[in-house]
């Protein structure tokens, strides 16, 4: 998880008129908003990557992961149930692949971060 944000974040940090571009394809929110978010989710992401990281605050790290993986595919999926075709804008300029290929990438995401978990918590054990 904490590679996937932090090559997410990096990557948008490159061109972020080109996630605000993508951000307000969605629909949801537009202009200075879009802008905003465009600036301050690429930082976010790289702070949870960190966090994901350093012991002391992985389990934060991890429910921030989960938050903003909701978040993202709440977003898909609105905007897939609207007839809007978005280009995700996750990774930067790479090439975009399908909502349905996101929202089951951010899927397999919320998994991995569940089995972590739980595999955490049974080596207390």
């Amino acid at each position: 998880m904490a590679g996937v944000l932090g090559v997410a974040g990096a990557l948008k940090l490159a061109d972020p008129a080109r996630f605000a571009t993508d951000i307000s394809a969605f629909r949801l929110v537009s202009g200075w908003l879009a802008g905003g978010l465009a600036v301050y989710l690429p930082w976010l992401e790289l702070t949870v990557t960190a966090g994901l990281l350093w012991g002391k605050t992985r389990l934060a790290a991890r429910l921030l992961s989960l938050g903003l993986l909701a978040g993202f595919s709440l977003a898909l999926a609105s905007a897939w149930a609207r007839g809007i075709d978005v280009r995700c804008g996750c990774f930067g300029n790479a090439p975009a692949g399908s909502v349905v290929a996101a929202l089951a990438r951010n899927a397999g995401l919320v998994l991995a971060l569940l089995a972590a978990a739980r595999l955490r918590r049974g080596s207390r054990n």
